[in-house]
Order: C-alpha cells, then structure tokens, then sequence
C-alpha cells in the first residue's frame, strides 16, 4: 500500500484481527510526523492571525467558468439493478 487504508481495508483487518497500521507507511505515523517538526524548517501556524498577508487580491471571473450544454454525465458504474426488467405476460 502507498498510504492509509480505505474504510474497507480497514473493515477487513477488524474482521482477521489484524492491525491496520501494519499496512500503513510509516512516513504516516505519528513518530514521523513528530520528527518532521521536531526540526524547526516546518513551523506549524496554530491560527489564522499567524498568517502573512498575501500582497494581492483574489478576484472571481465568471467568463472563467466552463460550462457544458445538456445533461451532466455521472461517473457512477452502473450494474445489475439498473438494467431494465422485462415482465412476465
């Protein structure tokens, strides 16, 4: 695995008794992320009043916005419930 476990890996380790965090990496343990700031390079902003002003405006532009005509396409995997049922006469 490259990260955490989804929900249903998770669910599967509960089931086998398993701990998940052996299949985790460990770049995600909290030893890692201690020692990521143990260093002083990356100083963690506690509130927004710490932040620096950013020196410029953001300004919204509505002939940036695409947009399609018709329907929206769902990416959504369709299966058997989906599929039209013929009756019986």
């Amino acid at each position: 695995m490259d990260g955490i476990p989804c929900s249903h890996a998770l669910e599967v380790c509960r089931h086998y008794a398993v701990d998940p965090t052996t299949f985790m990496h460990e770049c995600y343990s909290t030893t890692e992320y201690a020692l990521t700031y143990s260093s002083g390079f990356f100083a963690p902003l506690s509130d927004i009043e710490e932040w620096d002003d950013p020196n410029f405006q953001l300004r919204h532009d509505p002939d940036h916005r695409i947009r399609h005509r018709g329907r929206d396409v769902t990416s959504r995997i369709h299966n058997e419930m989906d599929w039209a049922q013929t009756r019986a006469r």
